[in-house]
């Protein structure tokens, strides 16, 4: 890698992202920093890094696309998936990071996934570990509230897991309406005549809810009248991503 390059923010979905590493990748630099411009706000980000040079990158469906086929090209299936799980992990320094396992995976090749020797792709490792035992966890645990027209959980994972439970939630018969809000990364799932929804609504004002029956009184009207509409959501972080890696194939 070449000296320390531009700082960038993308949208915060997966496809964003892979827009900010595919322009950081052709700059022939490695970026100073890569974040969520929905985090940076009005205010400069704790570590005191100051974006007002940021590059803002626009997400474009067929560059994101050709980074992520690219990823599986030059190196594996399997790198490409641990790109996309390690994205919904929460850990520090994820954008850099993964931005350093992409472009070993492209200028290595597949070998970069057993390279247990490295510290980042070591912590990668162990964060995607953690993401899928807390996924499986979250799973057996989960407590429906039943309302009269819906079923309603409320979960607070410390990963994005919601994408990963989605279609063994989705198959469950012993219910038929339901909502499953992640109150922490603001995502809803829904189900509601025969369509099933994965939506990021932190662009819609919500309260601190308490337990399942009051989200499922203040979000229910809105799933049942159509409310949450899918194309008046600027992004969908960590959710409705129209690239799906493989556990979301065949949903």
């Amino acid at each position: 890698m070449l000296g320390q390059g531009n700082k960038y923010t993308y949208d915060g979905t997966f496809e964003g992202y892979l827009c900010a590493v595919l322009a950081a990748l052709r700059s022939g630099k490695v970026p100073a920093a890569i974040t969520d411009r929905r985090q940076i706000g009005g205010n400069e980000p704790a570590d005191g890094v100051s974006f007002r040079d940021a590059i803002n990158i626009n997400t474009s469906f067929k560059d994101a696309q050709y980074l992520y086929s690219v990823i599986a090209a030059k190196s594996s299936a399997e790198v490409q998936q641990m790109a996309s799980d390690y994205f919904l992990t929460d850990s520090t320094g994820l954008e850099i990071n993964l931005y350093k396992m992409i472009f070993c995976s492209l200028k290595y090749g597949a070998r970069v996934a057993e390279d247990y020797s490295s510290v980042t792709m070591h912590g990668i490792q162990m964060a995607i570990r953690d993401l899928y035992r807390e996924a499986q966890s979250l799973l057996k645990d989960m407590d429906f509230y039943l309302g009269e027209e819906a079923a309603c959980c409320l979960i607070n994972p410390r990963n994005s897991v919601l994408p990963l439970i989605r279609k063994p939630i989705l198959k469950r018969r012993d219910i038929d309406s339901l909502i499953v809000f992640d109150k922490r990364h603001k995502l809803l799932l829904e189900r509601y005549s025969d369509e099933d929804m994965l939506l990021d609504i932190s662009d819609f004002p919500m309260p601190e809810f308490r337990d399942p029956k009051q989200a499922y009184d203040c979000l229910w009207p809105f799933v049942r009248d159509r409310r949450f509409d899918v194309r008046n959501i600027p992004s969908q972080k960590k959710s409705g991503s129209t690239i799906e890696p493989l556990w979301l194939k065949a949903s």
